[in-house]
């Protein structure tokens, strides 16, 4: 406990550590309220049972012990070991919701090799953030079915970090590391807000805006994620999706409006497809579908069809939406501050919930107040923007359109919607234009 305190992470009587001593009845040894972790002695320890009350010394059990019981019956924790340093602290704020459960995501770093089972840099750690509550126990129930995805740590808002492991040594190397990979993460978002500054970036300022209407791919997520992973799932698992779903009326009239899209169809291309294939049955329409894929072409059932096969993905834990690192917390500040949130991408909307759904940063869908997709226009026509602000009921001037696409953008503005072009890795370069750039979100300041 006196390292731990030296270290800054529980000053004066601030958080607690247990650690057990038998399963069967299980025995909790821990510290006892109000002590000061920092001189705290071996005779002033307390051991606790299942129901969090005082077998052995004379102190009081914290009311924390309901989480640190909550640990070990449900993680198979050997050890828990809670703190209130700057860094967690600061962060459990930043990035908890009132609407439930938030992740703060941790990746491509070395040091999360110092974490039970994670043998690359190549990895993403994602940290559950509840949001406080007096009443421990029921803080306890709050925790509880977020506890399985969590193999290291937890936040509270504005209470810090609950890290725990197999045994003691195992705890206390997971808390050191979430620890460092918390403090450098606290540093890099006060770095990047400052590096925006320095570039003339920062803060770039939107007045009047009431609504966000943002695109996906290049936007909140890498484009290659579409590329490199959707679409080649989607095309891999075609034929066995319709062989499986054939009867489903909605998949037969998903493959009907194919089938009338395809014979209609000037590309002579798909033409030849036709001709050569002699059949416009199910699984002949397979031969259009993925040459569409390939070609990356915008056809609404398409899109919903390959919803459908990623909806599975997603579920399997095959699939997971890779947003960009500053997108979740952007999100849950700009849905705290009052401010509605919406999606245009050419992605079906199902494929959009699904990304959102199932993000590196949770799920994050009950964000958004609306989703739209091309079925409500092309995304380079002035018109679909004008339905937009209809469907959201509000002047289109209150609107912040996001995009990595020029032509998006001139579309619009054209509609009234204040613009701005997003400039993100991987993007293609664009040319130089009057829309102003945003390369992260954490560059933003938006005011009603």
């Amino acid at each position: 406990m006196a390292a731990i305190h030296r270290r800054g992470w529980c000053d004066g009587t601030g958080g607690n550590f247990s650690c057990v001593l038998r399963w069967q009845p299980l025995e909790l040894l821990m510290a006892p309220s109000g002590v000061d972790k920092g001189s705290v002695a071996p005779e002033q320890l307390i051991v606790v049972d299942a129901a969090g009350a005082v077998l052995k010394g004379a102190g009081r059990a914290s009311a924390e012990t309901a989480v640190h019981l909550a640990l070990v019956e449900t993680c198979g924790a050997g050890a828990v070991l809670h703190t209130h340093s700057q860094a967690g602290t600061l962060l459990s704020q930043h990035y908890a919701t009132k609407a439930g459960v938030a992740f703060l995501v941790l990746q491509d770093l070395e040091m999360l090799k110092g974490l039970e089972g994670v043998a690359t840099h190549a990895t993403s750690v994602s940290i559950p953030v509840l949001g406080n509550d007096q009443d421990l126990v029921r803080l306890r129930g709050k925790a509880e079915p977020h506890l399985a995805a969590a193999p290291y740590g937890l936040l509270i808002a504005g209470h810090g970090l609950y890290a725990w492991g197999k045994d003691l040594t195992t705890a206390r190397r997971h808390l050191e590391i979430l620890e460092f990979l918390l403090e450098q993460h606290w540093r890099q978002l006060l770095l990047q807000g400052l590096s925006a500054r320095q570039h003339g970036r920062a803060v770039v300022q939107r007045h009047g805006v009431s609504h966000v209407l943002l695109d996906i791919e290049g936007t909140t997520c890498p484009v290659s994620f579409v590329s490199d992973t959707l679409f080649p799932y989607a095309a891999e698992h075609l034929g066995s999706f319709l062989n499986e779903h054939h009867k489903d009326p909605q998949v037969q009239e998903l493959l009907a409006e194919v089938a009338k899209a395809w014979a209609e169809d000037p590309d002579p291309e798909a033409q030849s497809i036709r001709q050569k294939r002699g059949s416009t049955g199910s699984d002949d329409v397979v031969s259009y579908l993925l040459w569409l894929i390939g070609k990356d072409r915008k056809l609404a059932p398409l899109k919903e069809l390959q919803g459908m096969i990623w909806d599975i993905g997603y579920q399997a834990g095959k699939l997971q939406g890779p947003l960009f690192e500053d997108v979740p917390g952007a999100l849950r500040q700009w849905h705290a501050a009052g401010l509605q949130l919406a999606v245009y991408s050419s992605g079906s909307v199902g494929a959009q919930q699904l990304i959102y759904g199932y993000s590196s940063g949770g799920d994050l869908r009950g964000m958004f107040g609306h989703w739209f997709d091309t079925r409500i226009g092309g995304k380079r026509d002035q018109s679909s923007y004008t339905k937009i602000a209809g469907a959201l009921d509000v002047p289109s001037h209150q609107i912040l359109f996001i995009s990595d696409t020029l032509a998006e953008c001139e579309a619009a503005a054209a509609s009234g919607m204040q613009v701005l072009l997003s400039i993100r890795p991987g993007n293609s370069e664009q040319e130089v234009s009057r829309f102003e750039r945003i390369s992260s979100f954490q560059e933003l300041e938006l005011n009603p």
